[in-house]
């Protein structure tokens, strides 16, 4: 697929995609890509030397353009990704692109609804810590890795996998993480059955003499899942293999005590708040065990961990202001992020931006009940990524429903008036939650520069 070929990526600027295009570049193919608008991964892509064009039109198809891979915010009736068709070029999706450059890897892959980010990244820094210089494709950016991709010289590669599209489905990995399985992306499985095929056929291609792990505290993963003969299950709850006790907010973080089938492992260090971060480090704690890595090594691993950007980024900024920001888009990611807040005493205020017409519109009832433990919600218009709107569907309704269910300080705002009127409504004092997976990151970014840093910190 990609012998001597310039290789052209639609939507450059997506997490995935921009991992994949500086991995093949540093593999030593020519690339180039394009995206809709600037944004800080194009800009780090070209700092690394790769062209990034702002929109898309079929003149960025030069004559040495072999390979266009597309992601799946592209429409397929794009003129740059129907020309390039017309043309001849072969033309392959961010998975199938994925699949090939991780083909006779051990393939280390990381699914699931929630928490594949965190895991992925936490499991490419355990391997990174074991001198196995991996690949790594994560779905943000990670501190101590710095940056979303690495191209290793080792044997494994680490990858966040996306079953949003099925892609994962092209995948056969040595070792599988299933984090949990929820009602999501069923735009594309239609229903919630089809979301747990997709998975079990996902657990069904691991390698014969492969591993599958697996978090216990899921129902759906715990009871839909079919068995694999060399499995370890991990979990909060006292029936998985791996699991956690004594779990002590520490600062920023948390410190746990670990059990291997009752056996104990220790004391384990986090520099990432809340339960669901401690979960997924027994994940990881699962993988080094499953590959024979020392405890010393893996509790070192977890303790250089620095989370990723958009994973509840904090910024302090003066007159005691802080913003997290967090690109939790899904009633249960909303809940596990607010839960996760260490720090009590302080006004919470949340702008969330939901993502998606579809999945706002399947799940109104879940986000009208998720924000219960913030005191103030502001809800912005819907990021649409690709699709049209869907009547009757909104940002304005989806704060009327919070509102009924009985939040006594909710307001939609629109987007084009939303910058004005936080300036106005943050206080001292004040945590300031931007949530969403579209461009409120954006926002959060630039209202940061009006409240100048405390002390430059961000964690």
């Amino acid at each position: 697929m990609l012998n001597g070929k310039q290789v052209h990526f639609l939507g450059i600027g997506g997490i995935g995609m921009s991992g994949l295009a500086r991995i093949c570049h540093e593999r030593g193919h020519a690339v180039s890509g394009c995206d809709v608008r600037e944004g800080m991964s194009q800009r780090l892509l070209e700092q690394a030397g790769i062209p990034v064009g702002v929109g898309h039109h079929p003149s960025h198809l030069t004559h040495q353009v072999g390979l266009v891979v597309y992601s799946s915010a592209v429409s397929p009736r794009e003129p740059e990704l129907v020309e390039a068709r017309a043309r001849g070029i072969q033309t392959v999706s961010r998975g199938r692109l994925l699949a090939e450059l991780a083909s006779g890897a051990k393939l280390v892959a990381v699914a699931g609804t929630h928490g594949k980010t965190t895991t992925s990244g936490m499991a490419a820094q355990l391997l990174v810590q074991a001198g196995w210089d991996p690949t790594a494709v994560v779905g943000g950016q990670v501190r101590s890795l710095g940056g979303n991709a690495r191209n290793g010289r080792g044997r494994y590669f680490v990858a966040e996998t996306d079953e949003s599209d099925g892609s994962f489905l092209l995948l056969k990995p040595s070792v599988a993480i299933v984090t949990n399985i929820d009602r999501e992306h069923l735009n594309h499985y239609h229903t919630f059955e089809n979301l747990i095929a997709a998975f079990r056929q996902f657990v069904g291609q691991v390698e014969p003499d492969g591993r599958l792990i697996r978090c216990e505290d899921d129902p759906v993963v715990r009871l839909r899942l079919p068995r694999y003969p060399r499995q370890i299950s991990y979990g909060l709850t006292g029936q998985a293999d791996v699991t956690a006790e004594a779990i002590q907010p520490r600062g920023w973080g948390s410190e746990f005590l670990a059990r291997y089938q009752g056996q104990q492992l220790g004391s384990f260090r986090l520099w990432v708040p809340g339960r669901h971060n401690v979960q997924n480090a027994l994940a990881v704690i699962s993988l080094g065990l499953a590959l024979d890595l020392p405890l010393a090594l893996i509790r070192e691993a977890l303790n250089a961990y620095r989370g990723t950007s958009r994973r509840f980024e904090l910024f302090e900024l003066s007159q005691d202001v802080w913003f997290v920001e967090d690109y939790a888009h899904h009633p249960a990611e909303i809940r596990a992020t607010l839960t996760a807040d260490p720090f009590v005493g302080r006004h919470r205020l949340v702008v969330f931006q939901p993502h998606r017409f579809s999945r706002t519109k399947l799940l109104e009832q879940e986000f009208a009940r998720c924000f219960e433990s913030a005191d103030g919600i502001v809800i912005t218009d819907i990021y649409p990524a690709f699709e049209a709107p869907i009547p009757g569907v909104s940002g304005e309704r989806m704060a009327t429903l919070i509102k009924a269910q009985g939040h006594p300080c909710v307001r939609y705002v629109p987007r084009p008036e939303l910058s004005r009127y936080l300036s106005h409504v943050i206080q001292p004092q004040d945590t300031v939650f931007f949530l969403g997976a579209g461009d409120i990151g954006e926002l959060c970014h630039e209202l940061a520069t009006h409240w100048h840093p405390a002390s430059g910190t961000t964690r």
